[in-house]
Formats: structure tokens, C-alpha cells, sequence
């Protein structure tokens, strides 16, 4: 154990972490050289409230100058609504018009986005609904993936939204794919 504590690398480390943890005020307990991990517990709650984010008011989309910041608003203002995780909006070549959050590159989630567009129609052709719109997917127990497809001159677009589970998102979907449309539909 002497040589590990010993090493250079774990030394600058100790000290990266103790001037760290100085300029933060948090405790740290130290037994015979030993370092105690810092755990939440030792975070003053002032401290916690001050490195949480908050939410920032929606802003106006119709305010901004171009229908990209317009786009990427609309979908802004709704995650904050809706404590969605992130949002994209693609046609049906996968290209993004407008992207919040993403969890993967923008090129990723778009690509996903053409994918799961073409799953839709596919299934909503196998299963006799060809107007099918609408696809659910299961990430994991806390999210899952919603798929909005939508016309606009009769080409399809996607909405695709990251949202938590226990959230029904049916209706900001609505009401966004509204103001995406009329953004999208300027001539």
C-alpha cells in the first residue's frame, strides 16, 4: 500500500483533490495519511442548492431572426415544460433541422431518427395503417424514445423526444409539432 500512496501520479491527485475540496468547504477526514472518499452527505446543502441548475425562462420563439434558433427554441421551451431530456427534429433523410440535448452527436440522433422513421412506416404498413405516426420505444426503466411523424406539403418530418417514463408527452408533442410546423411552412 506504501507504494501506491507513494507514486507521483496518486500524490497530484490528493492534491488536485484537496485544493478542490478546499475551495469548495467541503470536510475531508484524513486517518494516518489515509484519505476518506467525500461523500454527498459531506456537501453543505447551501453548496448543493447553489451547484444545481435551474431552469431558465422560456423565451418567445417568433422573437428570434432565423427559423434554425426558432426551431431549436420551440424544442427548448418544451423540454423545460416537460422535463423531456433532449429533442430533434429531422425530415425524412435523417437531416436535422433542430437539436436540444442530444445524448449522442447530432449526426447519431439524426441518423437513429431516419431509422426509426422508416420502422414506422414499415410496420404501419405490415400491420394495414399506413398513416401510422406515432411509435413508443423503451430505453430503459426510467426513459424512453417517442417518435412523432408529421406532413408538412406532404413529406414527412420527424419529431423525436427523450422523455422520462411516467410522463404522458402526448399533448406537448401537439402542440409543438403546431409551432414546428408553422416555423417550418414560411415561405
Amino acid at each position: 500500500m506504501a507504494l501506491i500512496l507513494d507514486s507521483s501520479e496518486i500524490r497530484e491527485a490528493i492534491a488536485l483533490a484537496s485544493g478542490l475540496t478546499a475551495t469548495l468547504n467541503l470536510p475531508v477526514a484524513t486517518d494516518a495519511g489515509k484519505v476518506r472518499a467525500i461523500t454527498v452527505a459531506d456537501v453543505p446543502a447551501k453548496i448543493a442548492q447553489k451547484t444545481t441548475p435551474k431552469p431558465s425562462a422560456e423565451i418567445d420563439p417568433a422573437g428570434l431572426t432565423y427559423r434554425g434558433d426558432q426551431l431549436e427554441q420551440v424544442l427548448r421551451n418544451m423540454c423545460l415544460r416537460s422535463h423531456f431530456g433532449g429533442a430533434v427534429v429531422t425530415d425524412a433523410t435523417g437531416l436535422p433541422f433542430a437539436v436540444v440535448n442530444p445524448p449522442v452527436s447530432m449526426e447519431a440522433v439524426s441518423a437513429f431518427t431516419s431509422v426509426l422513421g422508416s420502422a414506422l412506416e414499415r410496420a404501419g404498413s405490415l400491420l394495414g395503417q399506413h398513416g401510422a405516426e406515432y411509435l413508443s420505444l423503451d430505453i430503459n426503466y426510467e426513459e424512453k424514445i417517442i417518435l412523432r411523424r408529421f406532413l408538412i406539403h406532404e413529406l414527412p418530418y420527424f419529431l423525436l423526444v427523450i422523455c422520462p417514463q411516467e410522463v404522458d408527452e402526448r399533448s406537448e408533442i401537439e402542440i409543438s409539432i403546431d409551432q414546428i410546423v408553422s416555423i417550418l411552412d414560411k415561405k
